[in-house]
């Protein structure tokens, strides 16, 4: 609040009892407008103090447990005829396990008597004396007391000596607390309640991280206003604008497959630090205790949440520590991708709203995969399997998949549960030599009822000695599965030469209906050539019209991916049409409207952007998210377009990215027809290509 006031140029005054807290204090730069006294005032020189300063509040800024120096300011001021505001802190709730809560210090006493074990004692040099006193406790005790000749007189008057003082300046982190509690061998930390400014918590989560003991004696009941409403308070008195910027801290943390013992450690203290939780109900209620928890993990479910936390750390604290919890990895068929789309729009729509300062930080924390895990489980590795995921995707999908099992050694799949399960497995006892294969679904993998449900053929290669293995009941139980399918004789690849390999499929190949436009063959030629495809690549055909690029890449291409996005059911009817009749075998149909149908896609290499419904831009900032270094190509044929594609080329709009290697070409075609005994020209439509890779704008 002085840094505040100072910085206002507001002449402030704040006094302190020690020479060591004026120290601190005039190291803080509070600034010119800012004095510092020292010294402790009986109630008369408090009220002398006040009259010579001559001010327009007193505000009492003591510690909560200060009780008898809050009601002396008050008094003082009183007397002084100068209005007095008591800043209350917040001292919000803590977690259940192993805490013990205490009204007094005096009950803490008898408590840890009986007890065995290292003290660690937080509540400052005034309550040693109570502590020390009792010769049971006071060679258990490790006191942390602030570095000043007034604290370290008072641990030798109480007989604390040595080793057992530990003397820095607060407030400490939890790794601080978690290194100290390790350090000192701590087996019970003793506190008061003194609130998030006081690091109240992370006390609290080192102890609980390490299972120590934790007496919290609790802040007495008092009158007061918090932080926000008082620094309002004296905005208006002084008509200048006080508020704190509100700090929103959002964690995409990828929780692993499940079990805790297998959380990253930046995971960990992300969940710890966290007082607000999202994610599916069975993952938040694990790490629920002293939070407050949403059992949501979608970006339309979490975001009205956010804009609630935001007005109450308006009111309040303004600081917002979130974290979202994700299975497996962050970055591996995750929900964090379409998270991270959700919420820096939100940031960008807040901070262009009148709603008051804010600063967001969004940071994703990556877990351990469950094909990482059960590979690991199966002692295989995965570096040449074939991953995806089964999880939800469309009956196209599923063809794709199983038509390119036969060719791959290994192949993981993450799956929507025991019916996808069932499907491959009686997909491989259909094959011509279901022998050649085995298969491991591998059921609750991390959690103490993990099995790996096996079906081996000829010849099992899988160590898996550490892994309850059992083969495959007749009903499997309700879950999630990770599936790893093994082929020991998988079939060679088409050769090159058995396929066309050069692009321009005539129109007339295509099947064609009115209304559906198609991307003629001419265009198509020079749209491959400028998206410069090297496989194995990941390619995207958003606006697919009839499916003519879709179709033709699916039938040059032999080791790529290529997704056909269509929004329009009648057009994308056609697409998986003209791919089954062009036996187009790379291509999966994505039905849906983009850019939200891409959130679950893997990141593109290459992009081709036809029809955008005039979301362009927003296609363009989704692709430039999930996929910074694509290649895009755009064809455009309206004028409207075209002059997105010319600002674009500009450089004036106001994007996190730039376009770099940028080439703009436009495609005036004409075709022969018959009139009567002659030949004539027929005019296409001019078309505009536009290709460039993404560069990130500088300070983005």
């Amino acid at each position: 609040m002085a840094r505040r006031l100072g910085a206002a140029g507001i002449k402030t005054v704040v006094s302190v009892a020690t020479e060591y807290g004026a120290l601190v204090l005039e190291e803080a730069g509070l600034g010119e407008s800012v004095r510092v006294m020292h010294g402790r005032m009986t109630d008369e020189e408090m009220e002398k103090a006040i009259r010579e300063a001559t001010p327009e509040i007193v505000v009492d800024a003591t510690h909560p447990f200060a009780v008898e120096a809050s009601e002396n300011i008050r008094r003082a001021a009183e007397m002084a005829g100068v209005p007095y505001l008591r800043l209350k802190r917040n001292t919000k709730d803590s977690p259940d396990k192993k805490v013990f809560r205490f009204s007094d210090i005096s009950d803490v006493i008898p408590a840890l008597t009986r007890t065995t074990g290292n003290i660690l004692l937080t509540t400052g040099v005034n309550t040693l004396q109570e502590f020390a006193q009792n010769e049971a406790l006071r060679d258990r005790l490790f006191v942390r007391v602030l570095p000043g000749e007034e604290s370290l007189k008072k641990c030798e008057e109480a007989g604390i000596r040595g080793r057992q003082i530990i003397a820095m300046q607060g407030p400490f982190s939890q790794e601080m607390n978690r290194a100290t509690i390790h350090a000192y061998d701590i087996r019970h930390l003793v506190t008061k309640q003194s609130g998030k400014s006081g690091g109240f918590s992370e006390k609290i989560f080192a102890a609980q991280e390490t299972e120590t003991a934790v007496y919290i004696v609790g802040a007495p009941e008092e009158d007061g206003v918090p932080y926000a409403d008082a620094l309002d308070r004296l905005g208006e008195l002084f008509h200048i604008d006080l508020r704190d910027t509100v700090t929103i801290t959002v964690s995409l943390v990828g929780m692993g497959p499940g079990a805790k013992e297998y959380l990253t450690e930046e995971a960990k203290k992300a969940i710890n630090e966290a007082e607000v939780l999202f994610g599916s109900k069975r993952m938040v209620e694990a790490y629920a205790s002293g939070k407050k928890v949403f059992p949501y993990y979608r970006g339309e479910e979490i975001l009205p949440k956010l804009e609630q936390l935001l007005w109450e750390a308006r009111q309040g604290d303004p600081h917002v520590h979130a974290a979202v919890l994700l299975s497996g990895d962050s970055g591996f068929y995750s929900g964090a991708s379409a998270l991270v789309f959700y919420l820096t729009n939100w940031r960008r729509r807040m901070l262009l709203s009148e709603t008051g300062k804010m600063k967001m930080q969004i940071r994703t924390i990556p877990g351990i995969s469950s094909v990482q895990f059960m590979a690991a489980r199966l002692q295989d590795h995965w570096e040449n399997a074939y991953v995806t995921s089964l999880h939800g995707t469309e009956e196209t999908t599923w063809e794709n998949v199983l038509k390119r099992i036969p060719y791959e050694k290994r192949t993981y799949l993450l799956t929507s549960g025991p019916a996808d399960v069932k499907r491959l497995r009686k997909w491989i006892e259909a094959q011509e030599n279901p022998e050649d294969y085995c298969m491991y679904a591998g059921y609750q993998i991390s959690y103490p009822e993990e099995i790996i449900f096996t079906m081996e053929g000829e010849r099992p290669s899988i160590g898996a000695e550490d892994a309850k293995r059992v083969p495959f009941p007749d009903i499997l139980p309700e879950g999630l599965y990770t599936v790893m399918i093994r082929n020991n004789s998988p079939e060679e690849r088409e050769k090159w030469s058995d396929r066309q390999v050069l692009a321009g499929i005539p129109n007339d190949e295509f099947l064609q209906e009115r209304g559906i436009p198609i991307t003629k063959e001419e265009v198509r030629t020079v749209a491959f050539g400028k998206l410069r495809i090297t496989e194995p690549a990941v390619i995207y055909d958003i606006g697919s019209g009839s499916g003519s690029f879709s179709a033709e890449l699916g039938r040059l291409l032999m080791h790529s991916e290529i997704y056909a996005v269509e929004k329009e059911p009648d057009r994308a009817e056609l697409v998986r049409r003209n791919v089954h009749h062009l036996e187009a075998k790379r291509v999966t149909v994505v039905e849906g409207e983009a850019p939200e149908c891409l959130e679950q896609l893997p990141p593109p290499t290459h992009v081709i952007l036809g029809g955008s419904e005039g979301k362009l831009l927003l296609i363009l900032q989704e692709l430039f998210r999930k996929a910074p270094n694509a290649r895009v190509v755009i064809t455009a044929v309206t004028l409207d377009t075209k002059a997105e594609l010319t600002q674009l080329l500009s450089g004036t709009l106001l994007t996190e990215y730039t376009i770099q290697d940028a080439e703009y070409v436009e495609i005036n075609v004409s075709r022969s027809v018959k009139l009567g005994r002659y030949q004539s020209l027929k005019a296409e439509n001019p078309v505009a290509i536009l290709s460039f890779r993404f560069g990130r704008r500088p300070g983005a």
